[in-house]
């Protein structure tokens, strides 16, 4: 089958990490790939090795001159199915059907009102809030529309795992005996640090010792409100800000307890993240969060915006060794029951298979299945500090 995976972004986040994932997933199964994209994009430079291609476009609507040029490359490479993610690539490829007649596929990677949704030949979702949201507010036919799990570092844990989250805390400025709370993504409103933040005073009377790693990228306005409340309440020694990482299987091992506590969530990819690394998680009951975390069971659950519920449940988890421990296991063996990135990549090629069928009135070619069950990790070394969003 030949398939173009289209992505509009130049840094990383997580949409493009997903993007990636797949477009390198199906290659592997055989299926002739390219990758549409910007020049010089973080994605692009991680294609070498990975057997998929690259076609270079600026993905400009206005004037139609990238839309023609797009739809005659595509026609002349005799392309069967077109998937695209992210906001304006997904915009470019609803627009690239009045010039070609290659079906599109849209992965929902979000849950924002946009009317153009339901003019995609099928569309991904990424949790069934999603589906949801593009069924009741996007208008897509619910035929149209599937939820099929992301694609997560299955990364097995190493021998040194000790070692290597002894060596992480103290390249960070924390100690092994800290009880870490890791709270991971962009540092912006929505994901609602300051729920934490108010909730570390309560934390700190029953845990002394606990600690915040709060990592990812910031937003300029939102972190100087952070770093202002953190200074009001006195707790400079207990929260610290990181940079994105980029390695994040060993990230979430070096942590004790991964906290997300957004005020609205598509899905969420640093639960599934944390428990994939036997880590337990507290979050906020919204959106996609309440189809990884299991309350009681994986982590706890707790009403959004409220900081009592937080503050006891993160407790809860780090006062008890043997409670995190069974959360952690538990949550290991959902993750792996949730997400197959095996079986996820072959489900994209029975859609990819079904759609082309029925907008082009011709079935399209099936590579011979490989036997052995691959992942796909992405590269830790030499990787620029791109802007990342989840």
């Amino acid at each position: 089958m030949k398939i173009v995976q289209l992505i509009s972004g130049f840094g990383v986040n997580g949409a493009i990490i997903q993007c990636l994932r797949l477009a390198e997933g199906l290659a592997k199964r055989g299926h002739d790939v390219t990758l549409v994209g910007r020049n010089g994009s973080w994605i692009q430079s991680q294609l070498p090795g990975t057997n998929v291609k690259f076609h270079e476009s600026t993905l400009k609507r206005w004037p139609f001159h990238d839309l023609k040029a797009m739809a005659r490359w595509i026609e002349d490479q005799r392309i069967d199915i077109v998937h695209t993610h992210n906001t304006s690539g997904q915009i470019f490829g609803t627009m690239l059907k009045w010039f070609t007649k290659v079906p599109v596929v849209a992965t929902a990677h979000h849950t924002k009102l946009h009317a153009y949704w339901m003019l995609n030949d099928f569309v991904v979702a990424n949790s069934d809030h999603t589906r949801g949201i593009e069924i009741n507010w996007n208008r897509v036919r619910p035929r149209n529309v599937e939820t099929v799990r992301a694609l997560i570092d299955h990364a097995p844990i190493p021998q040194n795992a000790d070692h290597l989250r002894d060596r992480w805390r103290c390249d960070n400025g924390f100690t092994p005996n800290d009880k870490l709370i890791g709270i991971v993504g962009d540092v912006c409103k929505r994901k609602n640090h300051l729920l934490l933040l108010k909730a570390m005073p309560e934390i700190l009377r029953r845990v002394p010792n606990a600690k915040v790693a709060v990592i990812g990228n910031r937003f300029p306005e939102y972190t100087a409100q952070i770093q202002a409340n953190i200074k009001k309440l006195g707790l400079e020694k207990e929260f610290r800000f990181i940079d994105f990482q980029f390695d994040i299987p060993n990230m979430m091992r070096a942590i004790d307890l991964l906290v997300a506590c957004p005020t609205q969530e598509a899905f969420g990819l640093t639960p599934p993240e944390a428990m994939a690394a036997f880590k337990p998680v507290v979050a906020t009951r919204v959106g996609g969060l309440l189809e990884s975390v299991v309350d009681g069971e994986t982590g706890y659950l707790v009403p959004s915006n409220n900081v009592s519920a937080l503050s006891s449940a993160c407790a809860k988890v780090l006062e008890n060794d043997d409670l995190a421990e069974q959360m952690g296991v538990a949550g290991r063996a959902r993750f792996l029951e949730m997400f197959d990135n095996h079986r996820n990549v072959i489900r994209h090629e029975e859609i990819y298979t079904d759609v082309a069928r029925r907008v082009l009135s011709r079935d399209v070619s099936r590579p011979v299945p490989v036997p052995a069950r691959t992942t796909t990790s992405l590269p830790t070394a030499g990787v620029p500090p791109m802007v990342y969003h989840r």
